[in-house]
C-alpha cells in the first residue's frame, strides 16, 4: 500500500510560473518559450526558487536589468536591457557570460563566488543619436540555503556634464539604490532565521528607499497571528485585526496608505508569507520607480524568509528525529510524535489513532479538548472520518478548509472545524510491509497551503514516525524473547525458609537480542539457611550467557558441598581458570540466628534496610574481581533481624553513562524508604520501574526477614 495525496484543484506552480515569466513583456515571452533541456539550466521546470523569484522581479521591472545565473553567468535580461544592447533581437535566450559580456565575467564570477558583495561597470552603447554610457550595478542572488546562485544587474545613465542637473541626480539616486539593492541582498542572505531576516529588512530599507519607518510582519503559515517587528519593537498582531498589515496578510493584496504603503510578501507559490509597511514622513506621490524598488525590496524580503523558514523546518526536523532516536517503547515514541511533529510543523491539536481490540480504534492525543476527545470514543476501523479511512485505506488525506471536508463527507459532523481548525491532513504511517499501522491527524486554525516542499515534509515526517513504531516494536518483540529465555536459564527452585519473604527479578538491556552475563542464584541449606547469589559476566553475547550458565552451576555446587563462603571464589578460579571476568556476590542468611554472612569479588555492596532506620551500604573486605581470585576472600557477618530487609543487585540496576556511580546508589536508597514496609514483590516491582532506562541487564533479590 502507499501514500496517496488529495488532488489540488488550485493550478500547480509551474503553470501559475510560466504564465508570470509570459506577462514580463518580449523577453519573458522569449524566455518562457525556449527549449532549455540542453543549457546549462536546464529544463524550465526544474529552476530554482531564487532564480525564479530574481527573474520574475527582473522582468517586471521597467528599469533595464539582467540575471546572471549559474557558474557560466547564463544571461536572462529583461526587455529594458534588451533595447539597449540587442535592440534587433538576434540574440537567443541563454548565453554565456562569455560571450556576451567577457570583459565584465570575471568580476561578476567574483560576486557569484561571494568573494565581493557588488561591482560596478560602465558601458557604452550606440543610442543612434550618439554614444550613451551606461552604469551596470550588480548583487548577489542567494538560493535557499544562502549560498549565491547568480547576479542581479541593474542599468542606469551614467552622469554626464551636458544633462540637466535634475537628471543627473535621478540617475545618481537610481544607482545609489541599486547599490542599496545589492546591500540589502547581501545582508539578508547572512541572516539565518525569521528574527533577523526582519531585523535586517526594519534597519536597512527605511535608508534605501528614503522611509521614516518600515515594518515587517510575518505570519507563521495556518497561524491566527502574526510576528510584527519595527516600531516600538516585536509585538503580536491577530490576522482578523483591521491594521493594514492584517489586513494585507488576510487579503493578500496591497493596501494604499495616506502617507505609505503595505505590501504582501510572497513566497514562489504565490502564498502570503507576511506584509511589508512602508511610511514616509508625509504623503508621496506614487511614482513608478519608488513602486519598482518597493517591489524588488518586497521580493527579497520574501526569499529571505523563505529561507530561513526552510531552515527552521530543517532544524526542527532535525531535533524530531534526535528524539525519536532515543525513544525505547511505543508510549514513549507515540508521546515524542504527537509533541514533536506538529512542532516541526507549525500545527495544533495533535491525535493519532491505532488499532484496538476487534475492530474498534484507540485515540491517543496530546491535550485535546474534551468535547473533541469524546467524538472518537466510539471510532472503529469502519468509520468515514478522515483518521479512520486513513488508517483503513493508507490514503493521505489533505483538507485545505471546511468547504472541502463538507463536499468530500456531506452530512458528517465536522468536530474538528467545530473546534476551530481549518486546514486539516491526516498521515498513514505504515509497517514495512506497507500496510496502515497508525493514522496521525493535526491542523491549522487558519487556512495553509501546502505545496510540493511542504508535502516533503509531511512524507518524512511519516517516515521518521514509521521507522520509529517499526524499531520500538521490533524491540519488544526481542526484549520479550530474551527475557524468557533468560527465565530459563536463571530460574531457581522454589527455596526460602518459612521465615524469609523473597523477590527476585530479571530485566535484560533494552536493545537488541542481548542475552547477557547478570545472574542470580537461591539454594536452600540446612537449619533454614539460605544462600543468595548475584553475579555478573562480562559480555552481552551468547558466550556471556554460556559462561554464566557454567559459573552459576559450579558456584550453586561448591556451596550445597558446604564449602566455607572465605573458599567458594579460589575453588572456582581453581576449577575453571581465568578464561572469564566478572563479579560476584555470595551471602548465607540464617533466619534462626539472625545473622547474615557476605563474601563480595567486585561486585556492588549489598543494601540492608532496619526498621525505622535509614539504608545502609553493607561494606566488605575488598577482593579482586570473578575469575582472579586466588585467597580466601573476606566474609563480613551483619545481624538480620525480624522486619529486617537486605537487597542485592548487579551494577545495571545502578550505573548510567550520565551520572556517577555513588548517584545511582543514592538513588537506589531513595527509591527504597517509602516502599521498604510493602511486599517484596511490590519493592522488586518498584526498583526496576523507578531505576529503569540502564543500557545494561539487570539482576535482583529482595530479602525480608518475616520474623
Amino acid at each position: 500500500m502507499t501514500r496517496s495525496a488529495t488532488v489540488d484543484p488550485r493550478p500547480p506552480d509551474d503553470a501559475r510560473w510560466r504564465e508570470l515569466l509570459s506577462c514580463g513583456g518580449r523577453a519573458g515571452r522569449r524566455i518562457a518559450g525556449h527549449d532549455w533541456a540542453a543549457s546549462p539550466l536546464g529544463p524550465l521546470d526544474s529552476w530554482p526558487q531564487s532564480l525564479r523569484t530574481a527573474l520574475t522581479i527582473c522582468l517586471h521591472t521597467p528599469t533595464p536589468a539582467a540575471v546572471w545565473w549559474g557558474p557560466e553567468l547564463v544571461l536572462l535580461p529583461n526587455d529594458g536591457y534588451l533595447a539597449l544592447f540587442d535592440p534587433a533581437g538576434r540574440e537567443s535566450p541563454g548565453r554565456p557570460g562569455a560571450a556576451v559580456w567577457p570583459d565584465a565575467v570575471p568580476a561578476l564570477t567574483e560576486v557569484l563566488t561571494a568573494a565581493r558583495v557588488t561591482c560596478r561597470h560602465e558601458r557604452d552603447v550606440d543610442a543612434g543619436t550618439g554614444r550613451r554610457r551606461l552604469v551596470c550595478s550588480s548583487g548577489p542572488i542567494v538560493d535557499a540555503l544562502g549560498r549565491p546562485g547568480g547576479v542581479f544587474t541593474t542599468v542606469t545613465d551614467a552622469p554626464a556634464a551636458d544633462v540637466p542637473a535634475q537628471r543627473a541626480g535621478d540617475r545618481r539616486r537610481a544607482l545609489r539604490q541599486a547599490e542599496g539593492l545589492a546591500r540589502l541582498a547581501g545582508a539578508l542572505s547572512a541572516a539565518g532565521n525569521r528574527a533577523a531576516v526582519t531585523e535586517v529588512v526594519t534597519t536597512v530599507t527605511p535608508a534605501l528607499v528614503g522611509a521614516a519607518e518600515v515594518r515587517v510582519a510575518v505570519a507563521t503559515a495556518g497561524a491566527l497571528d502574526l510576528t510584527v517587528t519595527g516600531g516600538d519593537g516585536p509585538s503580536r498582531l491577530a490576522v482578523a485585526d483591521d491594521e493594514p498589515l492584517a489586513r494585507v496578510v488576510r487579503e493578500e493584496t496591497p493596501v494604499p496608505l495616506p502617507d505609505g504603503v503595505c505590501l504582501p510578501l510572497r513566497d514562489g507559490g504565490g502564498a502570503v508569507l507576511g506584509a511589508l509597511e512602508v511610511r514616509w514622513s508625509g504623503p508621496v506621490a506614487d511614482e513608478e520607480a519608488r513602486r519598482t524598488l518597493l517591489d524588488a525590496v518586497a521580493g527579497l524580503c520574501s526569499q529571505a524568509l523563505r529561507r530561513a523558514e526552510l531552515t527552521g523546518s530543517a532544524r526542527a526536523m532535525a531535533e524530531f528525529a534526535a528524539r525519536l532516536s532515543v525513544t525505547r517503547s511505543t508510549a514513549e515514541a507515540i508521546e515524542v510524535i504527537l509533541d514533536a511533529a506538529p512542532t516541526a510543523l507549525g500545527a495544533a491539536l495533535p491525535g493519532l489513532a491505532m488499532r484496538d481490540e476487534g475492530r474498534r480504534l484507540r485515540l491517543w492525543h496530546g491535550e485535546l479538548p474534551t468535547g473533541l476527545v469524546a467524538t472518537f470514543d466510539d471510532l472503529t476501523i469502519d468509520d468515514p472520518r478522515p483518521i479512520a479511512r486513513a488508517l483503513r485505506t493508507g490514503e493521505r488525506i489533505i483538507l485545505r478548509n471546511r468547504a472541502e471536508f463538507a463536499a468530500r463527507h456531506p452530512g458528517l459532523p465536522d468536530p474538528a472545524g467545530e473546534y476551530g481548525m481549518v486546514t486539516t491532513v491526516v498521515l498513514p504511517l505504515l509497517d514495512a510491509s506497507r500496510r496502515p499501522i497508525a493514522a496521525l491527524g493535526f491542523g491549522w486554525p487558519r487556512e495553509r497551503p501546502l505545496h510540493d516542499d511542504d508535502l516533503a515534509l509531511l512524507d518524512t515526517i511519516a517516515d521518521l514516525c514509521e521507522q520509529t513504531l517499526e524499531r520500538v516494536r521490533l524491540a519488544a518483540a526481542e526484549h520479550n524473547l530474551v527475557t524468557r529465555l533468560a527465565g530459563r536459564l536463571r530460574a531457581s527452585d522454589t527455596v526460602g525458609s518459612p521465615g524469609l519473604e523473597l523477590a527476585t527479578r530479571y530485566q535484560p538491556a533494552m536493545s537488541g537480542l542481548h542475552l547477557g552475563g547478570d545472574w542470580y542464584d537461591l539454594v536452600d541449606l540446612d537449619e533454614g539457611r539460605l544462600a543468595v547469589v548475584v553475579g555478573d559476566v562480562v559480555g552481552h553475547q551468547v558466550e556471556a550467557a554460556a559462561d554464566m550458565a557454567q559459573l552459576r552451576t559450579v558456584v550453586n555446587t561448591l556451596i550445597r558441598s558446604g564449602v566455607p563462603l572465605a573458599e567458594v571464589f579460589p575453588r572456582l578460579t581453581g576449577l575453571l581458570g581465568v578464561g572469564f571476568l566478572g563479579t560476584c556476590l555470595a551471602m548465607v542468611v540464617d533466619p534462626v540466628a539472625g545473622v547474615a554472612q557476605v563474601a563480595r569479588v567486585g561486585h556492588p555492596h549489598p543494601v540492608l534496610l532496619r526498621p525505622g532506620q535509614p539504608p545502609e551500604t553493607v561494606w566488605t573486605g575488598h577482593s579482586l574481581p570473578l575469575g582472579l581470585v586466588r585467597d580466601p576472600v573476606p566474609v563480613t557477618t551483619v545481624a538480620f533481624g525480624p522486619g529486617d530487609l537486605l537487597v542485592a543487585y548487579t551494577d545495571g540496576l545502578v550505573e548510567r553513562r550520565d551520572q556517577a556511580y555513588e548517584a545511582g546508589v543514592a538513588a537506589l536508597h531513595e527509591v527504597l524508604v517509602p516502599v521498604r514496609d510493602q511486599p517484596v514483590e511490590v519493592i522488586a516491582d518498584t526498583i526496576l520501574s523507578k531505576l529503569s532506562g540502564s543500557d545494561d541487564d539487570q539482576a535482583l533479590v529482595v530479602i525480608r526477614h518475616a520474623g
